[in-house]
């Protein structure tokens, strides 16, 4: 059987497969696995949980600047705006450090690895509920 598209076709059939592709996915079908958010829990516990909390509630009045004009550490639980910020993003502040004005969160690359950073991700990603991860997939998270 020989099949001739159009260009018409041809440029229907390419659409239709991006915008299949640019779908969001499922939020129950996350990036990380179980075993990274094992992984990313005592890393969490280590050293970020200082300042965002334990369970990733953030400073309080972490919207408003204090006194020197930094502000205090946001929620990384989904109730702040890290959920805002891609996968890359959020890898390369804790690699980093702040880099938003006011910021003053410290850089943990000499700290831990990339998995490392990736597993805290995956830590403090699983406390967002599907709605927020739906919302940071239709944002570009990944």
């Amino acid at each position: 059987m020989n099949i001739k598209l159009t260009a018409a076709a041809l440029i229907l059939v390419v659409a239709i497969g991006i915008w299949g592709c640019a779908q969001p996915r499922d939020p129950s079908e996350r990036w990380y696995t179980a075993e990274q958010v094992t992984a990313g829990k005592p890393l969490f516990a280590s050293y970020c949980a200082g300042c965002h909390g334990d369970r990733g509630q953030g400073g309080k009045n972490w919207e408003r600047p204090q006194a020197d004009g930094s502000y205090p550490p946001q929620p990384l639980n989904g109730s702040g705006h890290s959920w805002h910020h891609s996968l890359v993003s959020l890898e390369k502040t804790i690699a980093r450090g702040g880099t938003h004005p006011g910021a003053t969160m410290p850089g943990f690359a000499d700290v831990v690895d990339k998995q490392q950073r990736l597993a805290i991700i995956a830590a403090f990603q699983d406390l967002w509920g599907d709605k927020i991860y739906a919302g940071w997939l239709r944002r570009g998270g990944l």
